[in-house]
Protein backbone atom coordinates (compact mmCIF):
# COMPACT_ATOMS: atom_id res chain seq x y z
CA UNK A 1 0.00 0.00 0.00
CA UNK A 2 2.69 2.39 1.15
CA UNK A 3 4.67 1.75 -2.22
CA UNK A 4 1.36 2.33 -4.09
CA UNK A 5 1.11 5.82 -2.63
CA UNK A 6 4.79 6.54 -3.58
CA UNK A 7 4.32 5.55 -6.70
CA UNK A 8 1.43 8.42 -6.98
CA UNK A 9 3.10 11.31 -5.37
CA UNK A 10 6.37 10.57 -7.61
CA UNK A 11 3.65 11.25 -10.79
CA UNK A 12 1.47 13.55 -9.14
CA UNK A 13 5.05 15.77 -8.44
CA UNK A 14 5.97 15.05 -12.02
CA UNK A 15 3.33 16.01 -13.40
CA UNK A 16 3.16 19.43 -11.25
CA UNK A 17 6.82 19.49 -12.09
CA UNK A 18 5.90 19.74 -16.00
CA UNK A 19 3.13 22.25 -15.68
CA UNK A 20 5.57 24.61 -12.95
CA UNK A 21 8.06 24.33 -16.22
CA UNK A 22 5.32 24.81 -18.93
CA UNK A 23 4.26 27.82 -16.88
CA UNK A 24 7.52 29.18 -16.77
CA UNK A 25 8.05 28.87 -20.84
CA UNK A 26 4.31 30.24 -21.30
CA UNK A 27 5.29 33.50 -18.84
CA UNK A 28 7.57 34.69 -21.75
CA UNK A 29 6.22 37.73 -23.29
CA UNK A 30 6.21 37.85 -27.05
CA UNK A 31 8.17 40.52 -28.51
CA UNK A 32 7.90 40.97 -32.48
CA UNK A 33 10.73 42.38 -34.02
CA UNK A 34 10.28 43.49 -37.99
CA UNK A 35 12.99 44.12 -40.11
CA UNK A 36 13.64 44.52 -44.16
CA UNK A 37 16.89 43.26 -44.22
CA UNK A 38 16.76 39.98 -46.32
CA UNK A 39 20.51 39.65 -47.17
CA UNK A 40 22.87 38.15 -45.83
CA UNK A 41 25.02 38.10 -43.95
CA UNK A 42 22.65 41.42 -42.43
CA UNK A 43 19.30 38.80 -41.94
CA UNK A 44 21.67 36.16 -40.13
CA UNK A 45 23.15 38.69 -37.99
CA UNK A 46 19.76 40.09 -36.77
CA UNK A 47 19.02 36.88 -36.17
CA UNK A 48 22.01 35.83 -33.94
CA UNK A 49 21.40 39.20 -32.28
CA UNK A 50 17.80 37.55 -31.11
CA UNK A 51 19.11 34.33 -30.06
CA UNK A 52 21.76 36.08 -27.85
CA UNK A 53 18.66 38.65 -26.30
CA UNK A 54 16.81 35.25 -25.91
CA UNK A 55 19.81 33.64 -24.32
CA UNK A 56 20.37 36.80 -22.38
CA UNK A 57 17.23 36.70 -19.94
CA UNK A 58 13.99 34.65 -19.05
CA UNK A 59 11.11 37.38 -19.66
CA UNK A 60 10.57 38.09 -22.89
CA UNK A 61 10.53 35.97 -26.13
CA UNK A 62 11.74 38.02 -29.57
CA UNK A 63 10.45 36.65 -33.03
CA UNK A 64 12.31 38.61 -36.34
CA UNK A 65 9.97 38.83 -38.94
CA UNK A 66 11.34 39.72 -42.92
CA UNK A 67 9.22 42.71 -44.26
CA UNK A 68 9.88 43.60 -47.49
CA UNK A 69 10.35 47.07 -48.08
CA UNK A 70 13.31 50.01 -48.58
CA UNK A 71 14.56 53.51 -46.57
CA UNK A 72 11.57 55.26 -46.94
CA UNK A 73 9.19 52.72 -47.89
CA UNK A 74 7.50 51.73 -44.75
CA UNK A 75 3.79 51.48 -46.06
CA UNK A 76 3.41 47.66 -44.75
CA UNK A 77 4.50 49.40 -41.10
CA UNK A 78 1.84 52.27 -41.46
CA UNK A 79 -0.87 50.12 -42.60
CA UNK A 80 -0.22 47.68 -39.40
CA UNK A 81 -0.03 49.84 -37.00
CA UNK A 82 -3.26 51.38 -38.38
CA UNK A 83 -4.52 48.35 -37.81
CA UNK A 84 -3.38 47.83 -34.64
CA UNK A 85 -0.98 44.59 -36.00
CA UNK A 86 2.14 46.67 -35.41
CA UNK A 87 5.64 44.67 -33.86
CA UNK A 88 7.19 45.87 -30.76
CA UNK A 89 10.33 47.14 -32.57
CA UNK A 90 10.92 48.01 -35.77
CA UNK A 91 14.45 48.38 -37.62
CA UNK A 92 13.96 51.93 -39.22
CA UNK A 93 16.19 53.95 -41.50
CA UNK A 94 17.03 56.70 -39.12
CA UNK A 95 17.30 59.83 -41.23
CA UNK A 96 13.59 59.10 -41.51
CA UNK A 97 12.92 58.92 -37.60
CA UNK A 98 12.10 62.62 -37.31
CA UNK A 99 9.22 62.45 -40.25
CA UNK A 100 7.95 58.96 -38.65
CA UNK A 101 7.79 60.79 -35.68
CA UNK A 102 5.84 63.50 -36.69
CA UNK A 103 3.58 60.91 -38.33
CA UNK A 104 2.66 58.98 -35.23
CA UNK A 105 4.21 55.90 -36.26
CA UNK A 106 6.39 55.75 -33.11
CA UNK A 107 6.58 55.94 -29.53
CA UNK A 108 8.56 58.81 -27.86
CA UNK A 109 10.81 56.50 -26.01
CA UNK A 110 12.24 59.17 -23.51
CA UNK A 111 10.18 57.83 -20.50
CA UNK A 112 11.53 54.31 -21.17
CA UNK A 113 15.26 55.92 -20.58
CA UNK A 114 14.39 57.79 -18.51
CA UNK A 115 13.50 54.97 -16.16
CA UNK A 116 16.35 53.42 -16.84
CA UNK A 117 18.17 55.76 -15.65
CA UNK A 118 20.08 55.95 -18.93
CA UNK A 119 21.50 58.64 -20.60
CA UNK A 120 22.23 57.42 -24.65
CA UNK A 121 23.20 61.05 -25.87
CA UNK A 122 26.85 60.02 -23.86
CA UNK A 123 27.29 56.76 -25.13
CA UNK A 124 26.70 57.22 -29.07
CA UNK A 125 27.89 59.48 -31.59
CA UNK A 126 26.59 62.77 -32.14
CA UNK A 127 25.43 62.62 -34.63
CA UNK A 128 23.26 59.15 -34.65
CA UNK A 129 21.26 60.00 -31.68
CA UNK A 130 20.89 63.59 -33.66
CA UNK A 131 19.31 61.58 -36.33
CA UNK A 132 17.36 59.46 -33.80
CA UNK A 133 15.89 62.67 -32.02
CA UNK A 134 12.96 64.64 -32.95
CA UNK A 135 11.89 68.38 -30.73
CA UNK A 136 13.85 67.55 -28.25
CA UNK A 137 12.47 63.39 -27.66
CA UNK A 138 14.54 60.46 -28.81
CA UNK A 139 12.19 58.33 -30.99
CA UNK A 140 14.84 55.75 -31.69
CA UNK A 141 18.15 53.95 -30.87
CA UNK A 142 21.03 54.57 -32.99
CA UNK A 143 21.90 50.70 -34.62
CA UNK A 144 24.62 50.93 -37.09
CA UNK A 145 26.62 53.68 -39.17
CA UNK A 146 28.88 53.76 -41.96
CA UNK A 147 30.61 56.55 -44.08
CA UNK A 148 31.16 55.88 -48.11
CA UNK A 149 34.18 56.45 -50.06
CA UNK A 150 35.22 55.17 -53.96
CA UNK A 151 36.18 51.80 -54.14
CA UNK A 152 38.22 51.08 -57.33
CA UNK A 153 39.65 47.91 -59.38
CA UNK A 154 43.20 48.08 -59.49
CA UNK A 155 43.51 45.66 -62.01
CA UNK A 156 41.70 47.68 -64.48
CA UNK A 157 43.91 50.61 -63.26
CA UNK A 158 47.07 48.95 -64.71
CA UNK A 159 45.39 47.95 -67.56
CA UNK A 160 44.90 51.56 -68.58
CA UNK A 161 48.03 52.62 -67.81
CA UNK A 162 46.78 54.62 -64.83
CA UNK A 163 48.32 54.58 -61.62
CA UNK A 164 47.01 52.28 -59.13
CA UNK A 165 48.16 53.21 -55.96
CA UNK A 166 46.79 57.09 -57.66
CA UNK A 167 42.61 56.66 -57.61
CA UNK A 168 41.47 60.11 -58.72
CA UNK A 169 41.40 62.83 -55.72
CA UNK A 170 38.76 65.81 -58.11
CA UNK A 171 36.21 65.75 -60.34
CA UNK A 172 38.02 67.02 -63.26
CA UNK A 173 40.62 63.95 -62.37
CA UNK A 174 37.55 61.54 -62.07
CA UNK A 175 36.08 62.50 -65.44
CA UNK A 176 39.22 61.61 -67.05
CA UNK A 177 40.29 58.57 -65.33
CA UNK A 178 36.25 57.34 -66.34
CA UNK A 179 37.63 57.48 -69.95
CA UNK A 180 39.87 55.93 -69.68
CA UNK A 181 38.90 53.22 -68.02
CA UNK A 182 35.28 52.48 -70.27
CA UNK A 183 35.45 50.23 -73.13
CA UNK A 184 32.62 50.05 -75.94
CA UNK A 185 32.09 47.36 -77.80
CA UNK A 186 30.07 49.55 -80.00
CA UNK A 187 29.04 52.74 -79.85
CA UNK A 188 25.90 52.08 -77.53
CA UNK A 189 27.44 48.74 -76.18
CA UNK A 190 29.73 48.73 -73.17
CA UNK A 191 32.00 45.96 -71.79
CA UNK A 192 33.34 47.91 -69.15
CA UNK A 193 31.92 51.37 -67.97
CA UNK A 194 34.67 53.24 -65.73
CA UNK A 195 31.63 55.06 -63.23
CA UNK A 196 28.45 54.91 -63.45
CA UNK A 197 27.85 58.38 -61.01
CA UNK A 198 24.53 56.99 -59.65
CA UNK A 199 25.01 53.59 -59.11
CA UNK A 200 25.52 52.28 -55.74
CA UNK A 201 26.15 55.24 -53.04
CA UNK A 202 25.98 58.04 -55.87
CA UNK A 203 23.28 59.53 -54.07
CA UNK A 204 21.89 63.25 -54.45
CA UNK A 205 23.55 63.90 -51.01
CA UNK A 206 26.99 62.17 -52.36
CA UNK A 207 27.58 64.39 -54.97
CA UNK A 208 25.76 67.44 -53.41
CA UNK A 209 28.52 67.48 -50.82
CA UNK A 210 31.40 66.63 -53.00
CA UNK A 211 30.74 70.05 -55.08
CA UNK A 212 30.60 71.90 -51.92
CA UNK A 213 26.70 72.16 -51.48
CA UNK A 214 24.38 72.56 -48.61
CA UNK A 215 21.00 70.60 -48.95
CA UNK A 216 19.57 72.80 -45.55
CA UNK A 217 19.61 76.00 -43.40
CA UNK A 218 19.04 75.30 -40.12
CA UNK A 219 18.74 79.20 -39.51
CA UNK A 220 16.64 79.64 -41.27
CA UNK A 221 14.65 76.68 -41.80
CA UNK A 222 14.71 76.43 -45.24
CA UNK A 223 15.55 74.16 -47.78
CA UNK A 224 18.52 74.63 -50.15
CA UNK A 225 18.71 72.08 -52.44
CA UNK A 226 17.98 74.45 -55.40
CA UNK A 227 21.33 76.41 -54.53
CA UNK A 228 24.00 76.65 -57.15
CA UNK A 229 26.36 73.92 -56.02
CA UNK A 230 23.69 71.02 -55.98
CA UNK A 231 22.80 72.31 -59.25
CA UNK A 232 26.00 72.20 -60.62
CA UNK A 233 26.48 68.50 -59.72
CA UNK A 234 23.05 67.47 -60.64
CA UNK A 235 24.31 69.58 -64.13
CA UNK A 236 27.94 66.60 -63.91
CA UNK A 237 25.30 63.62 -63.73
CA UNK A 238 23.43 64.94 -66.67
CA UNK A 239 26.66 65.72 -68.42
CA UNK A 240 28.26 61.86 -68.01
CA UNK A 241 24.90 60.90 -68.94
CA UNK A 242 25.05 62.82 -72.00
CA UNK A 243 28.46 61.86 -72.72
CA UNK A 244 27.83 58.19 -72.33
CA UNK A 245 24.29 57.23 -73.26
CA UNK A 246 21.95 57.11 -70.83
CA UNK A 247 19.88 54.34 -72.94
CA UNK A 248 23.08 52.45 -73.11
CA UNK A 249 24.08 52.87 -69.62
CA UNK A 250 20.73 51.42 -68.85
CA UNK A 251 20.85 48.88 -70.98
CA UNK A 252 24.02 47.91 -69.34
CA UNK A 253 23.36 48.18 -66.46
CA UNK A 254 20.15 46.06 -66.50
CA UNK A 255 22.44 42.88 -66.89
CA UNK A 256 23.77 43.84 -63.25
CA UNK A 257 23.13 41.70 -60.37
CA UNK A 258 24.30 40.57 -56.55
CA UNK A 259 26.63 38.83 -55.00
CA UNK A 260 28.98 37.05 -57.06
CA UNK A 261 27.26 38.94 -60.45
CA UNK A 262 27.24 42.39 -58.28
CA UNK A 263 29.11 44.69 -61.26
CA UNK A 264 32.37 45.51 -59.47
CA UNK A 265 33.06 42.07 -58.44
CA UNK A 266 32.49 40.46 -62.08
CA UNK A 267 34.39 43.75 -63.91
CA UNK A 268 31.35 45.44 -65.28
CA UNK A 269 32.43 48.59 -63.44
CA UNK A 270 35.68 49.92 -62.70
CA UNK A 271 34.78 52.24 -59.72
CA UNK A 272 32.03 52.33 -57.38
CA UNK A 273 31.44 54.80 -54.81
CA UNK A 274 29.72 52.53 -51.88
CA UNK A 275 29.77 51.89 -48.10
CA UNK A 276 32.27 50.05 -45.68
CA UNK A 277 29.71 47.17 -45.81
CA UNK A 278 30.73 45.99 -49.16
CA UNK A 279 34.23 44.63 -48.19
CA UNK A 280 32.33 41.65 -46.03
CA UNK A 281 30.48 41.48 -49.61
CA UNK A 282 34.08 41.59 -51.38
CA UNK A 283 35.52 39.03 -49.20
CA UNK A 284 32.49 36.69 -49.68
CA UNK A 285 31.81 36.91 -53.30
CA UNK A 286 35.06 38.61 -55.00
CA UNK A 287 38.41 37.96 -52.88
CA UNK A 288 40.18 37.22 -55.82
CA UNK A 289 39.65 41.03 -56.69
CA UNK A 290 42.50 43.24 -56.15
CA UNK A 291 40.84 46.36 -55.42
CA UNK A 292 41.66 50.10 -53.20
CA UNK A 293 39.82 52.49 -50.97
CA UNK A 294 40.16 56.33 -51.14
CA UNK A 295 37.93 59.37 -50.44
CA UNK A 296 35.20 60.61 -52.76
CA UNK A 297 36.22 62.70 -55.23
CA UNK A 298 35.31 66.00 -55.05
CA UNK A 299 35.08 69.31 -56.71
CA UNK A 300 38.88 71.88 -56.76
CA UNK A 301 38.88 73.88 -53.83
CA UNK A 302 36.15 71.35 -51.38
CA UNK A 303 37.42 69.56 -48.70
CA UNK A 304 37.40 65.79 -47.98
CA UNK A 305 33.70 64.75 -47.61
CA UNK A 306 31.73 61.55 -47.14
CA UNK A 307 28.23 61.09 -45.24
CA UNK A 308 27.03 58.50 -42.52
CA UNK A 309 23.87 56.49 -42.47
CA UNK A 310 22.66 53.53 -40.29
CA UNK A 311 19.54 52.20 -39.21
CA UNK A 312 17.98 52.34 -35.24
CA UNK A 313 15.50 50.87 -33.70
CA UNK A 314 12.51 52.47 -32.93
CA UNK A 315 9.08 51.01 -31.03
CA UNK A 316 6.51 51.79 -33.18
CA UNK A 317 2.92 53.38 -31.57
CA UNK A 318 0.53 50.99 -30.47
CA UNK A 319 2.76 48.38 -30.01
CA UNK A 320 1.24 45.66 -27.74
CA UNK A 321 4.55 45.02 -25.43
CA UNK A 322 6.12 48.35 -26.22
CA UNK A 323 8.72 47.55 -22.75
CA UNK A 324 9.77 44.17 -24.31
CA UNK A 325 9.93 46.35 -27.46
CA UNK A 326 12.43 48.94 -25.68
CA UNK A 327 14.29 46.31 -23.90
CA UNK A 328 15.13 44.39 -27.05
CA UNK A 329 16.22 47.49 -28.53
CA UNK A 330 18.33 48.72 -26.09
CA UNK A 331 20.02 45.18 -26.06
CA UNK A 332 20.55 45.29 -29.88
CA UNK A 333 21.71 48.67 -29.96
CA UNK A 334 24.04 47.93 -27.10
CA UNK A 335 28.04 46.08 -26.83
CA UNK A 336 26.65 42.96 -27.72
CA UNK A 337 24.18 43.58 -30.67
CA UNK A 338 26.61 46.01 -32.15
CA UNK A 339 29.34 43.53 -31.72
CA UNK A 340 27.33 40.87 -33.62
CA UNK A 341 26.86 42.99 -36.36
CA UNK A 342 30.07 44.78 -37.32
CA UNK A 343 31.29 41.57 -37.06
CA UNK A 344 29.13 39.62 -39.20
CA UNK A 345 28.35 42.83 -41.60
CA UNK A 346 31.32 44.91 -41.58
CA UNK A 347 29.53 48.30 -40.36
CA UNK A 348 30.57 50.41 -38.20
CA UNK A 349 28.88 50.61 -34.53
CA UNK A 350 27.45 53.70 -33.31
CA UNK A 351 29.02 53.03 -29.86
CA UNK A 352 31.75 55.44 -29.00
CA UNK A 353 33.45 53.32 -26.63
CA UNK A 354 33.60 50.69 -29.90
CA UNK A 355 35.21 52.63 -32.44
CA UNK A 356 38.85 52.02 -31.09
CA UNK A 357 38.40 47.90 -31.00
CA UNK A 358 40.46 47.12 -34.23
CA UNK A 359 39.69 43.70 -33.25
CA UNK A 360 36.51 43.82 -34.57
CA UNK A 361 37.26 43.85 -38.00
CA UNK A 362 39.60 40.98 -39.92
CA UNK A 363 40.18 43.70 -42.52
CA UNK A 364 43.02 46.62 -42.81
CA UNK A 365 40.28 48.69 -45.42
CA UNK A 366 38.18 49.40 -42.47
CA UNK A 367 40.93 52.27 -41.15
CA UNK A 368 40.48 53.75 -44.06
CA UNK A 369 36.34 54.39 -43.37
CA UNK A 370 36.42 54.85 -39.77
CA UNK A 371 39.16 58.17 -40.54
CA UNK A 372 36.43 59.55 -42.60
CA UNK A 373 34.09 59.53 -39.59
CA UNK A 374 35.54 63.37 -38.33
CA UNK A 375 34.23 65.05 -41.49
CA UNK A 376 31.52 62.66 -42.10
CA UNK A 377 28.02 64.11 -42.86
CA UNK A 378 24.44 62.88 -42.10
CA UNK A 379 21.43 64.21 -43.96
CA UNK A 380 19.49 66.92 -42.56
CA UNK A 381 16.98 65.17 -39.85
CA UNK A 382 13.83 66.96 -40.60
CA UNK A 383 9.79 65.79 -40.45
CA UNK A 384 10.25 65.68 -43.92
CA UNK A 385 13.16 63.91 -44.27
CA UNK A 386 11.85 60.47 -46.75
CA UNK A 387 9.87 62.60 -48.63
CA UNK A 388 13.17 65.13 -49.46
CA UNK A 389 14.77 61.94 -50.10
CA UNK A 390 12.28 60.72 -52.59
CA UNK A 391 11.83 64.19 -54.17
CA UNK A 392 15.90 64.07 -54.92
CA UNK A 393 15.72 61.00 -56.15
CA UNK A 394 13.05 61.77 -58.38
CA UNK A 395 14.57 65.28 -59.31
CA UNK A 396 18.12 62.99 -59.88
CA UNK A 397 16.32 60.62 -62.70
CA UNK A 398 14.28 63.59 -64.37
CA UNK A 399 17.65 65.37 -65.34
CA UNK A 400 19.94 62.11 -65.98
CA UNK A 401 17.06 61.14 -68.80
CA UNK A 402 16.78 64.92 -69.93
CA UNK A 403 13.33 65.63 -68.81
CA UNK A 404 13.98 68.34 -67.56
CA UNK A 405 16.78 70.92 -66.73
CA UNK A 406 19.19 70.52 -63.02
CA UNK A 407 17.54 73.85 -61.96
CA UNK A 408 13.79 73.26 -63.06
CA UNK A 409 13.75 69.82 -61.16
CA UNK A 410 15.57 70.97 -58.06
CA UNK A 411 13.12 74.34 -57.85
CA UNK A 412 10.81 71.71 -58.21
CA UNK A 413 11.59 70.03 -55.07
CA UNK A 414 11.50 72.80 -53.02
CA UNK A 415 7.99 74.40 -54.25
CA UNK A 416 6.55 70.50 -53.14
CA UNK A 417 8.67 69.72 -50.02
CA UNK A 418 9.21 73.19 -48.27
CA UNK A 419 5.25 73.68 -47.63
CA UNK A 420 5.30 70.74 -46.28
CA UNK A 421 8.63 71.33 -43.45
CA UNK A 422 6.57 74.22 -42.85
CA UNK A 423 4.05 72.98 -41.57
CA UNK A 424 5.95 71.68 -38.80
CA UNK A 425 7.06 74.72 -37.73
Amino acid sequence: MKGRWTGKLVLVLAILMVISLAGVAAAREKVTFWTSHSGTPDRQALELICQKFNESQDKYEVEMTIVPGSETDIAKLMTAVAAGTGPDVYLIDRFTTAQRAVAGALTDLTPFIERAGWKPQDEFLEFAIEESTWAGKIYSLPFDTDTRGLYYRKADFREAGLDPEAPPTTIDELEQVMAKLTKRISERRFERIGLIPWLGQGWHYTWGWAFGGEFYDYDARKLTVNEPRIVESFAWQQKIAEEYGIAAIQGFASAFGSEAQDPFISGKISMIVDGDWKIAGLARFGPDVEYGVANIPVKAGVGPTTWAGGWAMAVPRGAKNPEGGFEFARFATGPIGQEIYTRDTAHLPTLKGMLERKDLFEDSYHEIFLAMLPFARSRPALPVGALLWDELTSARDYVINGDKTPQQALDDVVDRVQPELDKHF
